[in-house]
Protein backbone atom coordinates (compact mmCIF):
# COMPACT_ATOMS: atom_id res chain seq x y z
CA UNK A 1 0.00 0.00 0.00
CA UNK A 2 1.71 3.15 -1.22
CA UNK A 3 -0.42 5.69 0.62
CA UNK A 4 -2.11 5.49 4.00
CA UNK A 5 -5.04 7.67 5.01
CA UNK A 6 -2.81 10.63 5.83
CA UNK A 7 -1.03 10.28 2.50
CA UNK A 8 -4.31 10.26 0.58
CA UNK A 9 -5.48 13.39 2.40
CA UNK A 10 -2.13 15.09 1.72
CA UNK A 11 -2.41 14.26 -1.97
CA UNK A 12 -5.97 15.55 -2.01
CA UNK A 13 -4.85 18.77 -0.30
CA UNK A 14 -2.08 19.16 -2.85
CA UNK A 15 -4.54 18.78 -5.72
CA UNK A 16 -7.00 21.14 -4.06
CA UNK A 17 -4.39 23.86 -3.64
CA UNK A 18 -3.29 23.38 -7.24
CA UNK A 19 -6.93 23.74 -8.31
CA UNK A 20 -7.18 26.97 -6.29
CA UNK A 21 -4.15 28.42 -8.08
CA UNK A 22 -5.58 27.21 -11.40
CA UNK A 23 -8.90 28.92 -10.62
CA UNK A 24 -7.06 32.16 -10.02
CA UNK A 25 -5.26 31.80 -13.36
CA UNK A 26 -8.53 31.07 -15.15
CA UNK A 27 -10.25 34.10 -13.64
CA UNK A 28 -7.28 36.30 -14.55
CA UNK A 29 -7.53 35.20 -18.20
CA UNK A 30 -11.21 36.08 -18.16
CA UNK A 31 -10.44 39.66 -17.19
CA UNK A 32 -10.69 39.57 -13.41
CA UNK A 33 -8.10 41.93 -11.92
CA UNK A 34 -4.83 40.46 -10.69
CA UNK A 35 -5.38 42.08 -7.28
CA UNK A 36 -8.69 40.25 -6.90
CA UNK A 37 -7.35 36.84 -7.95
CA UNK A 38 -4.36 37.30 -5.64
CA UNK A 39 -6.67 38.02 -2.70
CA UNK A 40 -8.81 35.00 -3.59
CA UNK A 41 -5.88 32.58 -3.64
CA UNK A 42 -4.37 34.16 -0.52
CA UNK A 43 -7.60 33.75 1.45
CA UNK A 44 -8.10 30.18 0.22
CA UNK A 45 -4.60 29.04 1.18
CA UNK A 46 -4.77 30.66 4.63
CA UNK A 47 -8.19 29.11 5.28
CA UNK A 48 -6.79 25.72 4.29
CA UNK A 49 -3.92 26.10 6.78
CA UNK A 50 -6.39 27.07 9.51
CA UNK A 51 -8.36 23.88 8.78
CA UNK A 52 -5.41 21.46 8.64
CA UNK A 53 -5.85 20.22 12.25
CA UNK A 54 -9.36 19.12 11.22
CA UNK A 55 -8.06 17.31 8.15
CA UNK A 56 -4.97 15.58 9.50
CA UNK A 57 -4.28 13.59 12.65
CA UNK A 58 -0.72 14.87 13.00
CA UNK A 59 1.27 17.87 11.76
CA UNK A 60 3.88 15.98 9.72
CA UNK A 61 1.98 16.06 6.38
CA UNK A 62 1.36 19.79 6.86
CA UNK A 63 5.09 20.38 7.33
CA UNK A 64 5.69 18.55 4.06
CA UNK A 65 3.10 20.58 2.16
CA UNK A 66 4.50 23.83 3.60
CA UNK A 67 8.06 23.02 2.50
CA UNK A 68 6.87 21.96 -0.95
CA UNK A 69 4.82 25.11 -1.54
CA UNK A 70 7.57 27.37 -0.21
CA UNK A 71 9.98 25.97 -2.80
CA UNK A 72 7.45 25.89 -5.66
CA UNK A 73 6.26 29.43 -4.99
CA UNK A 74 9.85 30.72 -4.79
CA UNK A 75 10.55 29.23 -8.23
CA UNK A 76 7.26 30.55 -9.63
CA UNK A 77 8.02 34.04 -8.32
CA UNK A 78 11.53 34.02 -9.77
CA UNK A 79 10.28 32.87 -13.18
CA UNK A 80 7.15 35.04 -13.09
CA UNK A 81 4.71 32.17 -13.44
CA UNK A 82 1.06 32.39 -12.39
CA UNK A 83 -0.03 35.92 -13.24
CA UNK A 84 -3.13 35.44 -11.11
CA UNK A 85 -1.08 35.71 -7.92
CA UNK A 86 2.14 37.43 -9.02
CA UNK A 87 1.14 40.03 -11.59
CA UNK A 88 -0.45 42.47 -9.11
CA UNK A 89 2.68 42.67 -6.90
CA UNK A 90 5.66 41.11 -8.71
CA UNK A 91 8.08 42.44 -6.08
CA UNK A 92 6.18 40.76 -3.24
CA UNK A 93 7.42 37.67 -1.38
CA UNK A 94 3.95 37.03 0.03
CA UNK A 95 3.41 33.74 -1.82
CA UNK A 96 6.63 32.43 -0.27
CA UNK A 97 6.13 33.99 3.17
CA UNK A 98 2.72 32.38 3.74
CA UNK A 99 3.75 28.70 3.46
CA UNK A 100 7.05 29.53 5.16
CA UNK A 101 5.13 30.85 8.18
CA UNK A 102 3.53 27.44 8.63
CA UNK A 103 6.83 25.91 9.78
CA UNK A 104 7.38 28.01 12.94
CA UNK A 105 3.62 28.20 13.53
CA UNK A 106 3.29 24.41 13.64
CA UNK A 107 6.42 24.08 15.78
CA UNK A 108 5.01 26.54 18.33
CA UNK A 109 1.48 25.11 18.45
CA UNK A 110 0.42 21.70 17.14
CA UNK A 111 3.82 20.06 17.60
CA UNK A 112 4.03 21.36 21.17
CA UNK A 113 0.52 20.51 22.38
CA UNK A 114 -2.97 19.95 20.91
CA UNK A 115 -4.17 22.57 23.41
CA UNK A 116 -2.42 25.21 21.31
CA UNK A 117 -4.55 24.58 18.25
CA UNK A 118 -6.88 27.51 18.99
CA UNK A 119 -4.09 30.11 18.50
CA UNK A 120 -3.11 28.33 15.26
CA UNK A 121 -6.69 28.50 13.95
CA UNK A 122 -6.95 32.14 14.99
CA UNK A 123 -3.66 33.23 13.40
CA UNK A 124 -4.53 31.90 9.95
CA UNK A 125 -8.14 33.04 10.05
CA UNK A 126 -6.89 36.57 10.76
CA UNK A 127 -4.48 36.25 7.84
CA UNK A 128 -7.20 34.83 5.58
CA UNK A 129 -9.82 37.52 6.27
CA UNK A 130 -8.18 40.65 7.68
CA UNK A 131 -5.34 40.94 5.18
CA UNK A 132 -7.56 40.81 2.04
CA UNK A 133 -9.97 43.26 3.71
CA UNK A 134 -7.14 45.71 4.36
CA UNK A 135 -5.94 45.35 0.76
CA UNK A 136 -9.41 45.89 -0.66
CA UNK A 137 -10.14 48.92 1.50
CA UNK A 138 -6.70 50.39 0.90
CA UNK A 139 -7.19 50.29 -2.87
CA UNK A 140 -10.43 52.26 -2.62
CA UNK A 141 -9.42 54.84 -0.03
CA UNK A 142 -5.88 55.71 -0.94
CA UNK A 143 -4.59 58.11 1.71
CA UNK A 144 -0.87 57.47 1.59
CA UNK A 145 1.99 58.59 -0.67
CA UNK A 146 2.63 56.43 -3.74
CA UNK A 147 5.82 54.97 -2.25
CA UNK A 148 3.99 53.45 0.72
CA UNK A 149 2.06 50.19 0.50
CA UNK A 150 0.12 50.55 3.75
CA UNK A 151 -2.85 52.90 4.05
CA UNK A 152 -4.47 54.25 7.19
CA UNK A 153 -7.88 53.05 5.98
CA UNK A 154 -6.48 49.60 5.25
CA UNK A 155 -4.96 49.34 8.73
CA UNK A 156 -8.28 50.34 10.33
CA UNK A 157 -10.05 47.68 8.27
CA UNK A 158 -7.46 45.07 9.24
CA UNK A 159 -7.81 45.88 12.94
CA UNK A 160 -11.61 45.92 12.82
CA UNK A 161 -11.94 42.56 11.05
CA UNK A 162 -9.26 40.95 13.24
CA UNK A 163 -10.82 42.23 16.46
CA UNK A 164 -14.33 41.07 15.50
CA UNK A 165 -13.06 37.68 14.34
CA UNK A 166 -10.93 37.03 17.42
CA UNK A 167 -13.64 38.21 19.80
CA UNK A 168 -16.09 35.83 18.19
CA UNK A 169 -13.62 32.95 18.37
CA UNK A 170 -12.35 33.49 21.90
CA UNK A 171 -15.44 34.84 23.66
CA UNK A 172 -18.42 34.05 21.47
CA UNK A 173 -17.45 30.40 21.09
CA UNK A 174 -16.95 30.12 24.84
CA UNK A 175 -13.24 29.24 24.77
CA UNK A 176 -12.13 32.03 27.14
CA UNK A 177 -13.84 34.09 29.83
CA UNK A 178 -15.06 37.51 28.73
CA UNK A 179 -12.36 39.78 30.28
CA UNK A 180 -9.41 37.65 29.18
CA UNK A 181 -10.90 36.76 25.80
CA UNK A 182 -11.80 40.33 24.93
CA UNK A 183 -8.41 41.64 26.09
CA UNK A 184 -6.63 38.94 24.11
CA UNK A 185 -8.70 39.72 21.00
CA UNK A 186 -8.00 43.45 21.18
CA UNK A 187 -4.31 42.91 21.94
CA UNK A 188 -3.79 40.39 19.14
CA UNK A 189 -5.69 42.61 16.70
CA UNK A 190 -3.56 45.67 17.53
CA UNK A 191 -0.23 43.81 17.45
CA UNK A 192 -1.02 42.01 14.19
CA UNK A 193 -2.20 45.28 12.64
CA UNK A 194 1.08 46.93 13.58
CA UNK A 195 3.00 43.96 12.16
CA UNK A 196 1.03 44.21 8.92
CA UNK A 197 1.64 47.95 8.71
CA UNK A 198 5.42 47.81 9.08
CA UNK A 199 5.97 44.73 6.92
CA UNK A 200 7.17 45.15 3.35
CA UNK A 201 7.05 43.12 0.15
CA UNK A 202 4.48 40.61 1.37
CA UNK A 203 6.26 39.58 4.56
CA UNK A 204 3.14 40.49 6.52
CA UNK A 205 2.00 36.98 5.52
CA UNK A 206 4.70 35.70 7.86
CA UNK A 207 4.77 38.27 10.64
CA UNK A 208 1.01 38.61 11.14
CA UNK A 209 0.87 34.90 12.02
CA UNK A 210 3.76 35.20 14.47
CA UNK A 211 2.23 38.33 16.03
CA UNK A 212 -1.08 36.60 16.78
CA UNK A 213 0.69 33.56 18.25
CA UNK A 214 2.93 35.72 20.45
CA UNK A 215 -0.16 37.26 22.04
CA UNK A 216 -2.50 34.28 22.30
CA UNK A 217 -0.12 31.46 23.30
CA UNK A 218 1.42 33.17 26.39
CA UNK A 219 -2.01 34.45 27.46
CA UNK A 220 -3.62 31.05 27.04
CA UNK A 221 -0.94 29.37 29.15
CA UNK A 222 -0.98 32.24 31.70
CA UNK A 223 2.70 33.04 31.23
CA UNK A 224 1.61 36.62 30.51
CA UNK A 225 -1.32 38.57 31.92
CA UNK A 226 -3.46 41.31 30.44
CA UNK A 227 -1.60 43.92 32.52
CA UNK A 228 1.84 43.28 30.96
CA UNK A 229 0.20 43.02 27.53
CA UNK A 230 -1.45 46.42 27.94
CA UNK A 231 1.77 47.88 29.32
CA UNK A 232 3.72 46.54 26.38
CA UNK A 233 1.25 48.04 23.89
CA UNK A 234 1.34 51.48 25.54
CA UNK A 235 5.09 51.64 26.09
CA UNK A 236 5.84 50.22 22.65
CA UNK A 237 3.66 52.87 21.01
CA UNK A 238 5.28 55.59 23.13
CA UNK A 239 8.76 54.37 22.17
CA UNK A 240 7.87 54.37 18.47
CA UNK A 241 6.43 57.90 18.60
CA UNK A 242 9.38 59.18 20.64
CA UNK A 243 11.99 57.62 18.33
CA UNK A 244 10.32 59.09 15.26
CA UNK A 245 9.77 62.51 16.85
CA UNK A 246 13.42 62.65 17.95
CA UNK A 247 14.58 61.92 14.41
CA UNK A 248 16.35 58.70 15.41
CA UNK A 249 14.27 56.36 13.19
CA UNK A 250 12.18 56.64 10.06
CA UNK A 251 8.50 55.64 10.08
CA UNK A 252 8.88 51.90 9.50
CA UNK A 253 11.98 51.76 11.68
CA UNK A 254 10.14 53.45 14.55
CA UNK A 255 7.16 51.11 14.18
CA UNK A 256 9.40 48.06 14.16
CA UNK A 257 11.41 49.25 17.16
CA UNK A 258 8.15 49.98 18.98
CA UNK A 259 6.98 46.41 18.41
CA UNK A 260 10.31 45.12 19.72
CA UNK A 261 10.11 47.36 22.80
CA UNK A 262 6.53 46.27 23.47
CA UNK A 263 7.55 42.61 23.14
CA UNK A 264 10.31 43.11 25.71
CA UNK A 265 7.87 44.59 28.21
CA UNK A 266 4.99 42.16 27.66
CA UNK A 267 6.87 38.91 27.07
CA UNK A 268 10.21 39.36 28.80
CA UNK A 269 9.95 41.63 31.80
CA UNK A 270 12.62 43.68 33.51
CA UNK A 271 15.52 41.28 32.95
CA UNK A 272 14.94 41.49 29.19
CA UNK A 273 13.93 45.16 29.07
CA UNK A 274 17.09 46.40 30.79
CA UNK A 275 19.69 45.26 28.22
CA UNK A 276 17.37 46.35 25.40
CA UNK A 277 16.92 49.85 26.85
CA UNK A 278 20.66 50.23 27.42
CA UNK A 279 21.48 49.12 23.89
CA UNK A 280 18.88 51.17 22.02
CA UNK A 281 19.07 54.22 24.28
CA UNK A 282 22.82 54.66 24.62
CA UNK A 283 23.59 53.49 21.08
CA UNK A 284 21.08 55.96 19.60
CA UNK A 285 22.60 58.76 21.66
CA UNK A 286 26.12 57.84 20.55
CA UNK A 287 24.99 57.57 16.94
CA UNK A 288 23.68 61.12 17.06
CA UNK A 289 26.83 62.44 18.74
CA UNK A 290 29.18 60.58 16.39
CA UNK A 291 27.41 61.64 13.24
CA UNK A 292 27.14 65.28 14.31
CA UNK A 293 30.82 65.27 15.12
CA UNK A 294 31.82 63.67 11.82
CA UNK A 295 29.52 65.97 9.84
CA UNK A 296 30.55 69.09 11.80
CA UNK A 297 27.09 69.74 13.15
CA UNK A 298 25.10 68.62 10.13
CA UNK A 299 21.75 66.83 10.51
CA UNK A 300 21.92 63.12 11.31
CA UNK A 301 20.22 60.57 9.10
CA UNK A 302 17.29 58.57 10.44
CA UNK A 303 17.93 54.86 10.91
CA UNK A 304 15.78 52.50 8.88
CA UNK A 305 13.79 49.35 9.52
CA UNK A 306 16.57 47.28 7.96
CA UNK A 307 19.07 48.73 10.45
CA UNK A 308 16.74 48.03 13.37
CA UNK A 309 16.34 44.39 12.29
CA UNK A 310 20.05 43.95 11.55
CA UNK A 311 20.92 45.02 15.09
CA UNK A 312 17.93 43.76 17.05
CA UNK A 313 16.33 41.06 14.90
CA UNK A 314 18.33 38.15 16.37
CA UNK A 315 17.60 39.19 19.96
CA UNK A 316 13.92 39.65 19.09
CA UNK A 317 13.75 36.20 17.51
CA UNK A 318 15.25 34.63 20.63
CA UNK A 319 12.71 36.40 22.84
CA UNK A 320 9.89 35.10 20.62
CA UNK A 321 11.27 31.56 20.76
CA UNK A 322 11.37 31.68 24.57
CA UNK A 323 7.84 33.14 24.77
CA UNK A 324 6.49 30.34 22.58
CA UNK A 325 8.34 27.65 24.51
CA UNK A 326 10.64 26.71 21.63
CA UNK A 327 13.78 27.16 23.72
CA UNK A 328 14.62 27.16 27.42
CA UNK A 329 14.68 30.62 29.07
CA UNK A 330 18.25 30.28 30.37
CA UNK A 331 19.62 29.44 26.91
CA UNK A 332 17.44 32.04 25.22
CA UNK A 333 18.55 34.74 27.61
CA UNK A 334 22.27 34.24 27.07
CA UNK A 335 21.72 34.27 23.29
CA UNK A 336 19.66 37.46 23.68
CA UNK A 337 22.38 39.18 25.71
CA UNK A 338 25.11 37.93 23.37
CA UNK A 339 23.34 39.32 20.31
CA UNK A 340 22.72 42.74 21.90
CA UNK A 341 26.27 42.85 23.29
CA UNK A 342 27.63 42.28 19.77
CA UNK A 343 25.36 44.98 18.35
CA UNK A 344 26.38 47.42 21.08
CA UNK A 345 30.07 46.65 20.59
CA UNK A 346 29.84 47.37 16.87
CA UNK A 347 27.77 50.55 17.30
CA UNK A 348 30.02 51.98 20.00
CA UNK A 349 33.15 51.08 18.02
CA UNK A 350 31.80 52.74 14.87
CA UNK A 351 30.46 55.92 16.44
CA UNK A 352 33.17 56.61 19.02
CA UNK A 353 35.86 55.42 16.63
CA UNK A 354 34.97 58.43 14.45
CA UNK A 355 36.29 60.65 17.23
CA UNK A 356 39.76 59.07 17.20
CA UNK A 357 42.56 61.49 16.26
CA UNK A 358 44.15 58.66 14.24
CA UNK A 359 42.70 56.94 11.22
CA UNK A 360 41.86 53.23 11.64
CA UNK A 361 43.63 50.31 10.00
CA UNK A 362 41.86 48.29 7.29
CA UNK A 363 41.96 44.55 7.99
CA UNK A 364 42.05 43.66 4.29
CA UNK A 365 45.10 45.67 3.27
CA UNK A 366 46.56 46.65 6.67
CA UNK A 367 46.71 50.33 5.85
CA UNK A 368 45.16 53.54 7.10
CA UNK A 369 41.62 54.31 5.86
CA UNK A 370 39.07 57.06 6.61
CA UNK A 371 37.18 56.83 9.92
CA UNK A 372 33.91 54.93 9.66
CA UNK A 373 35.13 52.53 6.95
CA UNK A 374 33.71 49.03 7.35
CA UNK A 375 36.30 46.36 8.09
CA UNK A 376 38.70 48.76 9.83
CA UNK A 377 39.83 48.82 13.46
CA UNK A 378 41.44 51.33 15.79
CA UNK A 379 42.51 51.44 19.43
CA UNK A 380 39.76 53.91 20.29
CA UNK A 381 37.15 51.84 18.47
CA UNK A 382 38.27 48.61 20.16
CA UNK A 383 38.08 50.22 23.59
CA UNK A 384 34.65 51.59 22.74
CA UNK A 385 33.53 48.11 21.63
CA UNK A 386 34.58 46.66 24.98
CA UNK A 387 32.63 49.39 26.79
CA UNK A 388 29.58 48.89 24.59
CA UNK A 389 29.44 45.15 25.13
CA UNK A 390 30.09 45.72 28.82
CA UNK A 391 27.14 48.10 29.12
CA UNK A 392 24.71 45.41 27.92
CA UNK A 393 26.34 42.53 29.82
CA UNK A 394 26.65 44.56 33.01
CA UNK A 395 22.97 45.43 32.89
CA UNK A 396 22.03 41.78 32.35
CA UNK A 397 24.19 40.66 35.29
CA UNK A 398 22.76 43.36 37.52
CA UNK A 399 19.21 42.28 36.71
CA UNK A 400 20.28 38.59 36.69
CA UNK A 401 17.31 37.14 34.81
CA UNK A 402 17.51 33.44 33.89
CA UNK A 403 21.30 33.34 33.56
CA UNK A 404 21.61 30.31 35.80
CA UNK A 405 25.36 30.62 36.47
CA UNK A 406 27.77 32.61 38.66
CA UNK A 407 27.88 36.27 37.70
CA UNK A 408 31.64 36.46 37.10
CA UNK A 409 31.70 33.41 34.82
CA UNK A 410 28.63 34.58 32.91
CA UNK A 411 29.95 38.11 32.59
CA UNK A 412 33.26 37.06 31.07
CA UNK A 413 31.61 34.67 28.62
CA UNK A 414 28.95 37.13 27.50
CA UNK A 415 31.49 39.92 27.14
CA UNK A 416 33.55 37.57 24.98
CA UNK A 417 30.47 36.78 22.90
CA UNK A 418 29.91 40.48 22.28
CA UNK A 419 33.51 41.00 21.21
CA UNK A 420 33.37 37.88 19.00
CA UNK A 421 30.37 39.39 17.24
CA UNK A 422 32.25 42.66 16.68
CA UNK A 423 35.25 40.77 15.27
CA UNK A 424 32.96 38.83 12.90
CA UNK A 425 31.36 42.11 11.86
CA UNK A 426 34.77 43.65 11.11
CA UNK A 427 36.00 40.61 9.18
CA UNK A 428 32.80 40.43 7.12
CA UNK A 429 33.02 44.16 6.45
CA UNK A 430 36.60 43.78 5.23
CA UNK A 431 36.25 40.69 3.06
CA UNK A 432 32.56 40.18 2.17
CA UNK A 433 30.89 43.60 2.07
CA UNK A 434 30.32 45.08 -1.36
CA UNK A 435 32.37 48.06 -2.53
CA UNK A 436 31.48 50.16 -5.58
CA UNK A 437 33.25 52.69 -7.76
CA UNK A 438 31.55 55.16 -10.12
CA UNK A 439 34.59 56.60 -11.87
CA UNK A 440 37.78 54.70 -12.66
CA UNK A 441 39.77 57.04 -10.44
CA UNK A 442 37.04 57.59 -7.85
CA UNK A 443 37.06 56.28 -4.26
CA UNK A 444 35.40 53.04 -3.21
CA UNK A 445 31.97 53.46 -1.58
CA UNK A 446 29.74 51.01 0.31
CA UNK A 447 26.43 52.05 -1.26
CA UNK A 448 26.11 52.44 -5.06
CA UNK A 449 25.29 56.13 -5.68
CA UNK A 450 23.92 55.42 -9.15
CA UNK A 451 22.94 52.56 -11.44
CA UNK A 452 26.23 52.77 -13.35
CA UNK A 453 28.32 52.15 -10.21
CA UNK A 454 30.62 49.16 -10.71
CA UNK A 455 31.02 46.42 -8.12
CA UNK A 456 34.75 46.02 -7.63
CA UNK A 457 34.95 44.00 -4.41
CA UNK A 458 32.80 41.82 -2.17
CA UNK A 459 29.32 40.41 -2.77
CA UNK A 460 26.60 42.61 -4.16
CA UNK A 461 23.97 41.36 -1.71
CA UNK A 462 26.09 41.98 1.37
CA UNK A 463 25.79 45.54 2.57
CA UNK A 464 26.33 47.08 5.99
CA UNK A 465 23.05 45.70 7.37
CA UNK A 466 23.98 42.14 6.35
CA UNK A 467 27.38 42.61 8.00
CA UNK A 468 25.70 43.79 11.22
CA UNK A 469 23.41 40.77 11.11
CA UNK A 470 26.44 38.48 10.81
CA UNK A 471 27.87 40.12 13.91
CA UNK A 472 24.73 39.68 16.03
CA UNK A 473 24.28 36.07 14.90
CA UNK A 474 27.89 35.39 15.89
CA UNK A 475 27.36 37.01 19.29
CA UNK A 476 24.24 34.91 19.96
CA UNK A 477 25.84 31.65 18.79
CA UNK A 478 29.01 32.25 20.81
CA UNK A 479 26.93 32.87 23.94
CA UNK A 480 24.92 29.71 23.25
CA UNK A 481 28.13 27.71 22.78
CA UNK A 482 29.36 28.85 26.17
CA UNK A 483 25.99 28.04 27.75
CA UNK A 484 26.06 24.56 26.24
CA UNK A 485 29.62 23.88 27.39
CA UNK A 486 28.83 25.24 30.86
CA UNK A 487 25.83 22.91 31.06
Amino acid sequence: MLLDGEGVRALGALLGLAALVGTGEGLRRRGVSAATTRRLVHAGVALFVAATPLLFARPLPVYGLAVLFTIVNAVARARRWWAGIHEARPESWGTVALPLSVLPALAATWSMSPERLLPLHAAYLVLALSDPAASWVGERWQSNPPDQTTTAAGSVAFAGVACALLTGMLVGAGHWALPTGLGAAVGAALVSTAAEAVSRRGWDNFFVVIAVLLVLVPLQEEHVGLGPLAGGLVLGAAFAVGAYWAGALDRRGAGTAGLFAGSLVALGGGAWVGPGVVFFGVSSLLTGVGRRASARGGPSERRTQAQVMANGGVAWSVLAAVALGLTAPEYGYVAFVGALAAAAADTWATELGRLSPWRPWALRHVRRVPAGTSGAVSAVGTGAALAGAGSVVGTALWLQGPLGSPALEAGGALLGAGLAGMVADSVAGAFLQARYRVLASGPLVEEPPSADAQLVRGWARIGNNAVNLIGTVTGALTALLWAGLAG
